[in-house]
Protein backbone atom coordinates (compact mmCIF):
# COMPACT_ATOMS: atom_id res chain seq x y z
CA UNK A 1 0.00 0.00 0.00
CA UNK A 2 1.38 3.07 -0.94
CA UNK A 3 2.36 6.08 1.48
CA UNK A 4 2.92 9.83 1.91
CA UNK A 5 4.81 12.02 4.52
CA UNK A 6 3.25 15.36 5.41
CA UNK A 7 3.66 17.43 7.58
CA UNK A 8 1.28 20.41 9.46
CA UNK A 9 3.62 23.34 10.93
CA UNK A 10 2.75 24.85 13.80
CA UNK A 11 0.57 21.99 14.83
CA UNK A 12 -2.49 23.40 17.44
CA UNK A 13 -0.13 26.57 17.70
CA UNK A 14 2.55 24.89 19.42
CA UNK A 15 4.92 26.87 16.90
CA UNK A 16 6.14 23.01 16.06
CA UNK A 17 5.36 20.99 13.28
CA UNK A 18 3.75 17.44 13.35
CA UNK A 19 4.35 14.78 10.94
CA UNK A 20 1.73 12.21 9.64
CA UNK A 21 1.10 9.70 6.93
CA UNK A 22 -1.44 9.93 4.62
CA UNK A 23 -2.22 6.34 2.62
CA UNK A 24 -3.18 6.46 -0.75
CA UNK A 25 -6.46 3.88 -1.34
CA UNK A 26 -7.07 2.59 -4.31
CA UNK A 27 -10.67 2.27 -5.88
CA UNK A 28 -13.03 -0.07 -4.37
CA UNK A 29 -13.36 -3.16 -6.21
CA UNK A 30 -16.43 -2.85 -8.30
CA UNK A 31 -19.67 -4.55 -6.68
CA UNK A 32 -20.23 -6.92 -9.69
CA UNK A 33 -16.36 -8.19 -9.43
CA UNK A 34 -17.29 -9.04 -5.50
CA UNK A 35 -20.66 -10.97 -6.79
CA UNK A 36 -18.28 -12.90 -8.67
CA UNK A 37 -15.76 -13.47 -6.58
CA UNK A 38 -18.32 -14.86 -3.83
CA UNK A 39 -20.08 -16.62 -6.62
CA UNK A 40 -16.87 -18.58 -7.44
CA UNK A 41 -15.97 -19.40 -3.63
CA UNK A 42 -19.19 -20.98 -2.63
CA UNK A 43 -22.51 -22.59 -4.02
CA UNK A 44 -24.47 -19.13 -4.09
CA UNK A 45 -24.63 -17.21 -7.27
CA UNK A 46 -24.23 -13.92 -7.67
CA UNK A 47 -28.10 -12.99 -7.89
CA UNK A 48 -28.46 -14.29 -4.15
CA UNK A 49 -25.51 -12.62 -3.11
CA UNK A 50 -26.31 -9.33 -4.37
CA UNK A 51 -30.00 -10.13 -2.64
CA UNK A 52 -28.11 -10.95 0.57
CA UNK A 53 -26.26 -7.54 0.52
CA UNK A 54 -29.42 -5.77 -0.12
CA UNK A 55 -31.58 -7.52 2.46
CA UNK A 56 -28.16 -6.96 5.18
CA UNK A 57 -28.21 -3.37 3.96
CA UNK A 58 -32.36 -2.96 4.99
CA UNK A 59 -31.89 -4.18 7.93
CA UNK A 60 -28.77 -2.21 8.83
CA UNK A 61 -30.99 1.13 7.71
CA UNK A 62 -33.84 -0.51 10.23
CA UNK A 63 -31.55 -0.96 12.95
CA UNK A 64 -29.46 1.78 13.17
CA UNK A 65 -32.29 3.97 12.67
CA UNK A 66 -34.18 2.90 16.07
CA UNK A 67 -31.01 4.07 17.61
CA UNK A 68 -29.02 0.53 17.53
CA UNK A 69 -25.57 0.06 16.67
CA UNK A 70 -25.55 -2.94 13.94
CA UNK A 71 -23.42 -5.92 13.45
CA UNK A 72 -21.85 -7.61 10.59
CA UNK A 73 -20.08 -10.87 11.58
CA UNK A 74 -16.79 -10.99 10.82
CA UNK A 75 -16.15 -7.36 10.23
CA UNK A 76 -17.51 -5.15 12.81
CA UNK A 77 -19.77 -2.65 14.25
CA UNK A 78 -21.71 0.52 12.52
CA UNK A 79 -23.32 3.33 14.68
CA UNK A 80 -24.39 6.66 14.33
CA UNK A 81 -22.51 9.98 14.50
CA UNK A 82 -24.54 13.08 14.60
CA UNK A 83 -24.30 16.75 14.46
CA UNK A 84 -26.14 19.59 15.95
CA UNK A 85 -27.08 22.90 15.55
CA UNK A 86 -25.04 24.86 18.03
CA UNK A 87 -27.23 26.24 21.23
CA UNK A 88 -25.69 30.03 20.22
CA UNK A 89 -27.99 29.64 17.06
CA UNK A 90 -31.03 29.20 18.53
CA UNK A 91 -33.23 31.92 19.80
CA UNK A 92 -33.98 29.68 23.53
CA UNK A 93 -30.43 28.74 23.10
CA UNK A 94 -31.94 24.90 23.95
CA UNK A 95 -31.11 21.78 21.58
CA UNK A 96 -33.84 20.05 21.01
CA UNK A 97 -34.43 16.47 18.66
CA UNK A 98 -35.26 18.62 15.93
CA UNK A 99 -31.67 20.46 15.82
CA UNK A 100 -29.88 16.60 15.64
CA UNK A 101 -28.78 15.29 12.41
CA UNK A 102 -26.87 12.18 11.26
CA UNK A 103 -23.54 13.39 10.32
CA UNK A 104 -21.85 9.92 9.35
CA UNK A 105 -21.55 6.28 10.68
CA UNK A 106 -18.96 4.74 12.69
CA UNK A 107 -17.06 1.29 11.70
CA UNK A 108 -15.45 -0.37 14.40
CA UNK A 109 -13.83 -3.16 13.20
CA UNK A 110 -13.75 -6.47 15.28
CA UNK A 111 -10.04 -7.42 16.76
CA UNK A 112 -9.67 -10.48 14.59
CA UNK A 113 -10.23 -8.31 11.67
CA UNK A 114 -7.42 -6.16 12.35
CA UNK A 115 -5.07 -8.64 13.12
CA UNK A 116 -5.45 -10.05 9.79
CA UNK A 117 -5.30 -7.30 7.76
CA UNK A 118 -2.34 -6.50 9.66
CA UNK A 119 -0.62 -9.75 9.01
CA UNK A 120 -1.09 -9.15 5.71
CA UNK A 121 -0.30 -5.75 4.37
CA UNK A 122 2.79 -4.07 3.64
CA UNK A 123 3.60 -0.53 3.05
CA UNK A 124 6.02 1.41 0.31
CA UNK A 125 6.40 5.05 -0.02
CA UNK A 126 4.83 6.73 -2.96
CA UNK A 127 6.55 8.16 -5.93
CA UNK A 128 5.06 11.15 -5.86
CA UNK A 129 3.06 13.43 -3.36
CA UNK A 130 -0.28 14.49 -3.71
CA UNK A 131 0.61 17.42 -1.24
CA UNK A 132 0.97 20.05 -3.48
CA UNK A 133 3.82 22.07 -4.11
CA UNK A 134 3.98 26.09 -2.95
CA UNK A 135 4.77 28.72 -5.19
CA UNK A 136 4.92 32.44 -5.33
CA UNK A 137 2.61 33.82 -8.16
CA UNK A 138 5.91 35.17 -10.11
CA UNK A 139 7.75 31.72 -9.60
CA UNK A 140 4.86 29.73 -10.63
CA UNK A 141 3.96 32.11 -13.72
CA UNK A 142 8.13 32.01 -14.84
CA UNK A 143 7.24 28.28 -15.26
CA UNK A 144 4.27 28.35 -17.14
CA UNK A 145 5.61 30.65 -19.50
CA UNK A 146 8.74 28.45 -19.67
CA UNK A 147 6.87 25.49 -20.98
CA UNK A 148 4.38 27.78 -23.39
CA UNK A 149 7.66 28.81 -25.05
CA UNK A 150 7.54 25.25 -26.21
CA UNK A 151 3.65 24.16 -26.18
CA UNK A 152 0.53 25.30 -28.02
CA UNK A 153 -1.44 25.49 -25.22
CA UNK A 154 -1.46 24.38 -20.78
CA UNK A 155 -4.03 21.93 -19.07
CA UNK A 156 -4.73 21.22 -15.61
CA UNK A 157 -3.20 17.80 -16.21
CA UNK A 158 -0.14 19.76 -17.16
CA UNK A 159 -0.15 21.51 -14.43
CA UNK A 160 -0.19 18.45 -12.05
CA UNK A 161 2.48 16.74 -13.78
CA UNK A 162 4.62 19.30 -14.38
CA UNK A 163 4.82 21.41 -11.77
CA UNK A 164 4.13 19.16 -8.94
CA UNK A 165 0.38 20.69 -7.78
CA UNK A 166 -3.00 19.17 -6.43
CA UNK A 167 -6.09 19.08 -8.57
CA UNK A 168 -7.14 21.93 -6.71
CA UNK A 169 -4.39 24.15 -6.48
CA UNK A 170 -4.03 23.64 -10.41
CA UNK A 171 -6.99 24.47 -10.87
CA UNK A 172 -7.46 27.85 -8.56
CA UNK A 173 -3.71 28.88 -10.34
CA UNK A 174 -5.16 28.31 -13.43
CA UNK A 175 -8.34 30.36 -12.77
CA UNK A 176 -5.86 32.91 -11.46
CA UNK A 177 -4.08 33.29 -14.38
CA UNK A 178 -6.99 34.06 -16.57
CA UNK A 179 -8.25 36.47 -14.12
CA UNK A 180 -4.96 38.21 -14.73
CA UNK A 181 -5.11 38.12 -18.15
CA UNK A 182 -1.81 36.17 -18.50
CA UNK A 183 -3.61 33.00 -19.73
CA UNK A 184 -7.15 32.80 -21.87
CA UNK A 185 -9.49 29.20 -21.39
CA UNK A 186 -10.80 27.63 -24.20
CA UNK A 187 -14.11 25.79 -22.45
CA UNK A 188 -14.79 23.94 -26.05
CA UNK A 189 -12.10 21.31 -24.96
CA UNK A 190 -12.59 18.56 -22.60
CA UNK A 191 -9.65 18.79 -20.79
CA UNK A 192 -10.03 22.73 -21.15
CA UNK A 193 -7.37 24.19 -23.22
CA UNK A 194 -5.54 27.53 -21.50
CA UNK A 195 -3.53 29.44 -23.94
CA UNK A 196 -0.87 32.63 -23.78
Amino acid sequence: MKYEVHKIENAQGTGKSRVFVKLRNEKAMPTEQLLREIEASCTLKASDVKAVMTEISEIAIRELSQGKRFHLPEMGYLSLAVANTPPAKKANGKITGKDIRVRNIHFRPEKKLLTEIGRNVSFTKSDYSTLSAKYEEEVLWGKVAGYLATHRYITKQTKLSEFGLSEYKARRWLNLFVNNGKLTKDSSHRPFLYFH
